[in-house]
């Protein structure tokens, strides 16, 4: 087991609004079993948190949220729900519903009723909160037999249990959130140590996944009680307040520094999973406190292809110019995409100006919003072909990842080759272009930021 510590611990618990308990009154709210409202904030009704009464948590009023490839983040003080919206290279928050006169965190979706859940904080008994499609929320009460903590990290499984993960203490429940009550305690003692802290999980695979700020992931295993780290996967020095997951199984972090951070897992179940940082996506703020995150992606799915064009043949100091197209071809709209491209190192100083797009290392990554039925976007690359002896083929394959299901994978990649003739040689004009394999050639993902073991 490795242990992802390889960052100094800096002030993380004001990230996540700890700091901010002095200030809401734990000690007072421990004491009088009843929320106390945040700074500025004012006090809720006697008998009354927000904007409703304790309700029955079977018959939940409204309707639930929407599950079309939707990402929520809740974040401040107050506190304050929004959906994520995609964009090239960054996101934007739209708020849903007014902000709660109380803080919570440990959000989810319950895959029963479609409603948000989370758990309030600077409350003796920790109560159990639901936000409804437009975002008005219910205290709904106290969860029995919830030991008193700060909740910050919280999922549902696929199985509609809640899980909550006690901040600094290793210690996760398994809720029933109809009868409110603890179903299963477990305590990882890993987890326990501050450098080791989780910020948020999500449930893929049969495993709670998060990440330390020290950047490693973090793949829990609630069954047997145990956590293997990963470390070196995303950066350290900030706490990722917010972890969800996307339709296509990919892991979404937010990062309280301001942006969310794409990863892809290969082989998430196994001893030694390969993680591959897609993408990064700015936030609108650059520093964010309380931040929490769910998704759902029940109605949700898009046949994103990727269709990939460059010149057959150039000489030695020529041009070189890729233009790779994303197109969805299902009967629904795509909620969002990323696309990588393992550049040949042949091709000398590449660049593109498209939107959402950049290249560091020779890899290319870029992010898109939604895209309607049908819907295409273009992204251009160029560079210059560098210095070869005899002709020498460059092969490359652009692959797109879909925020959204994808019931056909195999038009995610799209191919190319380009023959390098040595300079003043013969070279044969034209172009060739291929939206997947094409000849034989041996598709190639992506290759940069890839880890793997534990």
């Amino acid at each position: 087991m490795s242990r992802g510590t390889n960052g100094a611990v800096q002030r993380k618990r004001q990230r996540r609004g700890v700091a901010l308990l002095s200030a809401i009154g734990v000690v007072a709210g421990l004491a009088a079993g009843a929320l106390a409202a945040p700074v500025g904030a004012a006090a809720a009704p006697a008998g009354q948190a927000g904007s409703a009464a304790v309700s029955d948590p079977k018959r939940p009023d409204g309707n639930p949220v929407a599950c079309d490839g939707k990402i929520y983040l809740s974040k401040g003080d107050p506190d304050q729900l929004y959906t994520v919206e995609r964009e090239p290279g960054k996101v934007r928050f739209e708020e849903l519903g007014e902000s709660t006169p109380f803080l919570y965190n440990a959000i989810g979706v319950n895959p029963h009723d479609r409603f948000i859940y989370g758990t309030t904080f600077g409350d003796g008994t920790n109560q159990l909160v639901r936000f409804d499609g437009k975002g008005e929320h219910e205290v709904l009460g106290g969860i029995a037999d919830l030991d008193p903590a700060l909740y910050i990290s919280g999922t549902f499984d696929d199985e509609g249990n809640y899980y909550v993960l006690a901040d600094n203490t290793g210690v996760i429940y398994q809720i029933d959130v109809e009868k409110r009550e603890v179903t299963r305690k477990v305590e990882i003692k890993d987890l326990a140590a501050t450098e080791l802290d989780v910020f948020d999980i999500a449930f893929r695979d049969g495993f709670l996944w998060g990440s330390t700020e020290a950047g490693a992931i973090t793949r829990i295993d609630f069954d047997n009680a145990s956590v293997d780290f990963f470390p070196g996967v995303l950066p350290g020095g900030s706490d990722f307040g917010g972890v969800f997951v996307y339709g296509n199984g990919d892991l979404g972090f937010f990062r309280n520094a301001g942006e969310l951070i794409r990863v892809h897992v290969k082989n998430a179940t196994g001893s030694n999973p390969k993680f591959t940082v897609l993408s990064r996506q700015e936030t609108p703020e650059r520093e964010m406190t309380n931040v929490d995150a769910t998704s759902c992606f029940f109605d949700s799915s898009a046949d994103l292809s990727v269709h990939k064009r460059g010149p057959k043949a150039v000489k030695a100091g020529d041009d070189i110019t890729y233009d790779i197209t994303v197109k969805n071809g299902h009967k629904g709209a795509s909620s969002g995409w990323s696309l990588v491209d393992d550049l040949p190192a042949k091709v000398l100083d590449p660049a593109t100006d498209t939107d959402g797009c950049e290249i560091s290392n020779g890899l290319l990554s870029c992010t898109g919003g939604p895209l309607r039925e049908g819907g295409r976007v273009k992204i251009t690359v160029t560079g210059t072909a560098g210095d070869v002896t005899k002709p020498t083929a460059v092969p490359n394959t652009a692959t797109v990842f879909g925020d959204d299901e994808d019931p056909h994978k195999k038009n995610n990649t799209g191919f190319a080759s380009t023959t390098i003739n040595p300079a003043g040689g013969d070279e044969e004009d034209g172009q060739k272009e291929d939206g997947q394999k094409e000849h034989g050639q041996k598709e190639h993902g992506p290759g940069h930021g890839e880890h793997g073991g534990r």
